[in-house]
């Protein structure tokens, strides 16, 4: 297929002087991936994102390491906050980025991907954190002793907002990166009421708002389990779900993401 219709003479170099700059036939898809998987609970989705090349640091925030029992080049790290009042899993990623950079400047061996799992509970990780720095938060008692505290304003949104933004970017330099969300019905703002909530007939990600996020990554995957009780990865748009991908793979793929890379790269191969 013609990509250009308008040549350009190859002698004439056009960006002199512009630095940073590469040719886009140059660049593989393949090379570092950042990688969204959104799908309903218990349908998989963990098991897929630890398929990523290995070796895999995978941060478990939803306490369910055991999902990953058996996974051959994983190292699962469970970061949750015992106490909201002294958060201590959001200070450990950090912690863990400043290792891993150090290592990498210093040339030595890290590991070639990141899993987020999942973002839902990570979400629940950053707010902790901002209410230790003065966050607005108000106070529920559960019971005579115990407590729970929630947001009160927008500064949570966009706090959450730019904390996954500083994780992609970081963690994106050292390596492949997966993140993974639980889906959920999309809400329509518009037609929605203080009364009722009103649906599109979209699927988005959980919190909605971090929707926004999913342009930050290359592959956007939709996991499900189909009538058939099989396990399907949808990997371009549908009509529910807008999935994408720049790797030469299916519509639809087995959840195996290493898999997925062979397909690419023997395709590539191919027409060449």
């Amino acid at each position: 297929m013609t990509t250009n219709l308008i040549t350009i003479p190859e002698q004439i170099n056009y960006f002199e002087g512009i630095s940073g700059t590469r040719a886009a036939t140059t660049v593989s898809p393949g090379r570092r991936l950042s990688i969204a998987i959104v799908g309903k609970p218990k349908v998989g989705k963990s098991w897929f994102a630890a398929t990523a090349p290995p070796p895999v640091l995978h941060y478990d925030f939803d306490n369910r390491a055991e999902s990953l029992a058996g996974k051959e080049g994983v190292h699962v790290k469970t970061l949750i906050d015992e106490q909201q009042t002294s958060p201590t899993a959001f200070k450990a990623i950090e912690a863990d980025l400043n290792i891993l950079k150090y290592r990498k400047s210093q040339g030595k061996p890290i590991p070639a991907s990141y899993v987020f799992d999942t973002v839902t509970y990570l979400k629940k990780c950053i707010e902790n954190e901002l209410f230790t720095q003065g966050l607005a938060y108000r106070s529920i008692k559960l019971s005579p002793t115990s407590s729970v505290r929630m947001s009160k304003n927008w500064d949570a949104v966009n706090g959450v907002e730019a904390a996954m933004q500083y994780l992609i970017t970081e963690f994106g330099a050292l390596g492949n990166i997966v993140f993974v969300f639980h889906e959920k019905p999309e809400k329509d703002v518009t037609e929605s009421k203080p009364e009722m909530t009103a649906y599109t007939d979209q699927i988005t990600v959980d919190p909605q708002y971090l929707a926004k996020i999913l342009s930050r990554f290359n592959e956007v995957y939709r996991i499900e389990i189909d009538s058939s009780q099989k396990h399907v990865v949808t990997c371009k748009p549908g009509y529910q779900f807008t999935a994408s991908t720049s790797l030469n793979v299916d519509k639809q793929e087995e959840p195996n993401i290493q898999k997925m890379l062979i397909k690419h790269q023997s395709r590539q191969t191919t027409n060449k």
